[in-house]
C-alpha cells in the first residue's frame, strides 16, 4: 500500500481514490460487468500527528472505532469490515463536522495507520501507510521514517542516520512519503536533519530485537525535528 492524502474538509472537493493506483486497493476505472467482492476483515489504528489539536475520534461509516485519540498517540488496532468505507477524523465526543475525511476502500487482511496530519498549506488531512511487513532478521529491529513537520515545507526534506555514524539511513525525506524498512541494532538512537533545523539529542525509541517500528517526524516549527514511534507487530 502506498500513502495517499485525504484532502481537507475545507477544500469542498469530494473525497475519494478512484482511478488512483494503490498496492493494496483492487481498484479500476474500466467499466465492465459486475464482479461479486469478497468481503472479510482488517486491521486499522488511528494516530493524532497534529500538534495542538483537540483529541480525535475516527468514524468509521458513522461509527466511533477509535476514540480520545491525543496528540502523538495511536489508537490500539481495531478488526473492521473490507470494502469502501467513509473514515473521518472529528474532535472528541462530535460527530456533525469532519476535520478531514473521505471514502476508503479497505481490502481483505490489510494491516494499516491512518494518520491525522497538517498539511504544510495548514489544511487538516490523513494518510494512510501499510503496516504489514516481513519480521526482521534474529537479533535485529526493522525501522522506517515519515517526515510530518509541516513547517519544513514541502520542499525542505530531512535526513535520518544513526546516532555515532557518519552515514544517513535515509538521505533525504520528503514531506508524507515513508522512506523504505531499515534493520538496526536494538537500542539504536537516530539524528534527524534537515535546512535550517538545529539538531537536538538523538532520538531513542527503545527498539528491541524482532520488532518493526515506523518512527514519524515533526516539530514545533522549522528549526527543531522531533521523533515518535510506534511499533507494527
Amino acid at each position: 500500500m502506498k500513502t495517499f492524502s485525504l484532502l481537507s474538509a475545507k477544500s469542498k472537493i469530494a473525497f475519494g481514490i478512484a482511478c488512483l493506483s494503490l498496492t493494496i486497493f483492487a481498484a479500476s476505472c474500466k467499466k465492465s460487468d459486475p464482479v461479486e467482492i469478497p468481503v472479510g476483515d482488517l486491521q486499522l489504528r488511528a494516530i493524532n500527528a497534529v500538534s495542538g489539536s483537540a483529541s480525535q475520534d475516527l468514524l468509521i461509516n458513522s461509527a466511533v472505532k477509535a476514540t480520545a485519540v491525543s496528540y502523538g498517540n495511536a489508537s490500539p488496532y481495531f478488526i473492521m469490515t473490507s470494502g469502501v468505507s467513509n473514515v473521518g477524523f472529528y474532535d472528541t465526543g462530535t460527530n456533525t463536522t469532519a476535520n478531514t475525511g473521505g471514502q476508503v476502500d479497505f481490502p481483505i487482511g490489510a494491516k494499516a495507520s491512518i494518520f491525522y496530519i497538517k498539511l504544510p498549506a495548514g489544511d487538516l488531512s490523513a494518510i494512510l501507510l501499510n503496516d504489514v511487513t516481513a519480521a526482521p532478521t534474529t537479533g535485529k529491529a526493522k525501522v522506517r521514517f515519515l517526515h510530518l513537520n509541516n513547517f519544513l515545507g514541502t520542499t525542505t526534506a530531512i535526513s535520518v542516520a544513526v546516532d555515532g555514524t557518519a552515514t544517513s539511513l535515509v538521505p533525504s525525506a520528503t514531506y508524507g512519503q515513508p522512506s523504505n524498512y531499515f534493520e538496526v541494532d536494538p537500542g539504536a538512537k537516530f539524528n534527524f536533519t534537515g535546512a535550517g533545523v538545529v539538531v537536538g539529542v538523538a532520538f531513542d525509541g527503545s527498539l528491541v530485537a524482532g520488532k518493526v517500528y515506523t518512527i514519524w517526524v515533526d516539530g514545533t516549527g522549522a528549526t527543531n525535528l522531533t521523533g515518535h514511534i510506534y511499533a507494527q507487530n
